[in-house]
């Protein structure tokens, strides 16, 4: 395709082409030409050649860079950046292309420093070019933990209206998937500066600076006032927000601390600056200590038990102990990433008193036979707490003496809280009764369920008082309190309001209510949306908003991920005489996916068919999701209703089969094999036609979760934005 003459110059010199590289056209065109063919390595290579006749031209400087990070060559990207940035410093491209390049080195700071001047400087002439580097950085700076950094750039490209509003939605998602911390995911605003203030001229220029998204300006401002304004909340939480944006989390979590000191009069904006600063400080160092980190341990099988019918006897042993379990596991996997797989793979359950009762999972143990490289060995992987338990158990059945394997800081850590989250006890398939579940009675995974939730909660209540926790300086939570420090209250605060499972709400609540923290009261707002902050929308009084505002504040806390708020909104609009179908559905959707036990979920799903009624929509997703409880509750009149159901009312709405078959594959139902055994008949053509269901089968919802469109039922990362859907949709 010809090149215009008059379009802007590729290198970001913001010349036309025609009075900036016309003698190069030529040259260009053939580079488009290699790219539109998919050569890009061809392209890269004729660019170089071009820039050895040619030096210093920023098309082709420009075209070499983004060449060389479309090849993944890093290094070379950098020094190329570092080429065009030298010789053409205030080029907008050439900032924005070295920013890339040091995101990508793991330079963060220096890559938010980099693109703040090339937003600058390019005004309001920003470029496709310009458009794809401030994705590149979002998708890096989310990966990387620097969330301020990534939600700063959507917010800007918002703010301009630069790309379409589905490319800012998906970076929006982008953000959201890798995790936004709870107590960052609420924009605050800069505040004006008070009236009688004698810094007001300096203050609303730096004002000014950074919201025109001149950040640099501003920060530089705003650090300046510090000496001038020490005392000001409005001085400190301007710079805050400008720290954030510019991934400096240090600087911003020790504004944020001053913000929290200054205003200690107001309880609840000084708990969520402190929330704001222990998040930032995560954020600047993920590695604090004391942290609890993923270990593995290996130790040599003797050479008698490795030989013969050793490992035969051996897991023989480990077969009868109580204490152990055999897990499944896909040697394809191991052997398509080139390791040798395991001989067999255990779950190793804690031998304390309630191990008889449940017995709470400490680590997973590989068997390892003799291979040409590697000795006969056993292999414990976990928490390290964990593990050294687990070493005991396995100690008493083997003579092996384990050792730590080095793993290069490549295991994960986690904090103390998300250590005790994350417990795990032994799963006894429950015996589902042959006449089925009783109506109004919780079925057998439904008692299961809650035998693991208790122990689950009793522990977390007993051992989080006394444990020492990152965010609390290494302080346990109980010392923190004794000390006046706010940030247990912060993180209890978050818990309660962003929590996405009731039990664990409700365990949040039990623990302030434990550590001796006063309740939180409720706040009266008839416009809580622009009045409340997100952390305490679950506390507003819903009884005086009206119908909109109500509505509104459902949908924003659903969509933020500030479940408790949504919850008593869904509630409170379901109480409401006038409330439409589709807002009753909307509700009800949310208040199912959040439900917890069998019972709960069949009166919300009884309630959401008669609005589907109503609507006279497809109620087919509907059978879907209550075939999947039916399932777990062994009703089998109920789930024989349903599939005749779906036979006679769905069978040639494939989206719909497919979910059934997920649904009766998740059950254990072979259908691909039954299928097979009837010559292509059976369960897979009576449902759904020909062929076998299982074939790219749609993923289904959770237990627990209503399907929708696009979304496949399931519940978002944490942070991630919520799609309600509504019949017609």
């Amino acid at each position: 395709m010809p090149i215009d003459p008059y379009a802007a110059c590729p290198g970001g010199t913001g010349k036309k082409i025609k009075f900036c590289c016309q003698d190069l056209v030529g040259e260009l065109e053939q580079v488009e030409r290699l790219l539109e063919g998919e050569q890009v390595t061809a392209a890269l290579e004729q660019v170089e050649r071009q820039l050895a006749k040619t030096p210093g031209r920023a098309c082709l400087l420009a075209t070499r860079t983004k060449l060389q990070l479309a090849t993944r060559k890093f290094v070379e990207a950098a020094a190329g950046s570092a080429e065009f940035l030298a010789a053409f410093p205030a080029n907008p491209l050439a900032l924005g292309q070295a920013a890339v390049a040091e995101a990508i080195n793991s330079r963060i700071q220096e890559a938010a420093g980099l693109f703040d001047k090339a937003r600058e400087t390019a005004g309001s002439e920003i470029g496709p070019e310009m458009e794809r580097i401030a994705a590149t950085l979002v998708q890096v700076a989310a990966q990387t933990g620097h969330t301020g950094f990534a939600q700063g750039i959507v917010e800007w490209l918002s703010d301009a209206g630069i790309g379409t509003p589905e490319d800012r939605q998906m970076l929006a998602s982008v953000v959201g998937s890798a995790g936004v911390p709870s107590a960052l995911r609420a924009r605050v605003p800069f505040e004006s500066c008070p009236e009688d203030s004698p810094w007001r001229f300096e203050f609303d220029n730096g004002l000014k600076a950074a919201r025109e998204w001149r950040l640099g300006k501003a920060l530089t401002t705003f650090r300046s006032l510090k000496k001038l304004a020490g005392q000001s909340p409005e001085v400190f939480t301007n710079l805050a927000r400008v720290c954030e944006l510019l991934a400096l989390p240090y600087e911003a979590a020790e504004a944020w601390a001053t913000v929290a000191k200054l205003r200690h009069a107001d309880h609840d904006t000084a708990v969520e600056a402190t929330g704001r600063a222990m998040a930032l400080e995560t954020e600047a160092d993920q590695d604090r200590s004391p942290v609890i980190p993923l270990i593995r341990v290996a130790g040599p099988l003797p050479a008698e038990v490795a030989s013969g019918d050793g490992l035969d006897l051996l897991e023989d042993r480990f077969r009868k102990d109580g204490r152990l379990e055999p897990a499944p596991f896909e040697r394809s996997e191991w052997v398509s990433r080139g390791a040798v797989p395991p001989r067999s793979v255990w779950r190793v359950y804690d031998a304390g008193p309630e191990a008889a009762k449940l017995g709470r999972l400490l680590a997973t143990l590989l068997v390892f036979g003799r291979q040409t490289d590697r000795e006969a060995e056993l292999v414990l992987q976990g928490f390290q707490p964990d593990v050294q338990d687990a070493e005991g158990v396995v100690a008493g059945l083997t003579t092996v003496t384990f050792e730590r394997l080095k793993d290069g800081g490549k295991l994960p850590l986690a904090t103390p809280t998300t250590w005790l989250l994350s417990t795990q006890f032994r799963m006894v398939t429950p015996a589902v009764p042959t006449a089925g579940t009783p109506p109004g009675e919780l079925g057998p995974l439904d008692l299961l369920l809650d035998v693991q939730r208790e122990a689950l909660w009793s522990r977390f209540d007993a051992l989080w008082p006394d444990t020492p926790l990152p965010e609390l300086l290494g302080k346990t939570p109980r010392q923190a309190i004794a000390d006046g420090d706010p940030r247990v209250e912060a993180l209890i605060v978050e818990g309660e309001a962003t929590s996405r499972r009731p039990d664990a709400t409700d365990a949040w609540i039990r623990m302030r209510e434990k550590l001796g923290l006063r309740a939180a009261a409720p706040i009266a707002s008839t416009n809580p949306l622009e009045e409340v902050p997100p952390m305490r929308w679950h506390r507003v009084a819903l009884e005086g908003l009206d119908a909109a505002e109500l509505r509104g504040l459902f949908l924003m806390a659903a969509d933020a991920g500030f479940d408790l708020a949504a919850e008593r909104a869904a509630t409170a609009i379901l109480a409401r005489p006038d409330a439409a179908p589709e807002e009753r559905w909307e509700a009800l959707s949310f208040l199912e996916e959040r439900a917890q036990g069998s019972v709960r979920k069949l009166e919300i799903i009884a309630e959401l068919r008669a609005i589907v009624a109503e609507l006279k929509a497809n109620d087919g997703m509907i059978d879907v999701t209550e075939l999947r409880i039916r399932l777990q509750r062994g009703d089998q009149a109920e789930t024989m209703r349903l599939l005749d159901h779906l036979r006679r009312e769905h069978s040639r709405d494939a989206r719909i089969m497919e979910a059934v078959a997920e649904v009766l594959m998740e059950a254990g139902i072979d259908l691909p094999g039954l299928a097979a055994a009837r010559a292509g008949g059976g369960a897979a053509t009576t449902l759904g036609g020909s062929g076998s269901p299982g074939a790219g089968a749609a993923q289904a919802a959770p237990a627990g979760g209503i399907w929708t469109p696009g979304g496949g039922g399931q519940a978002p990362p944490q942070g991630e934005k919520k799609a309600i859907w509504t019949p017609g949709s």
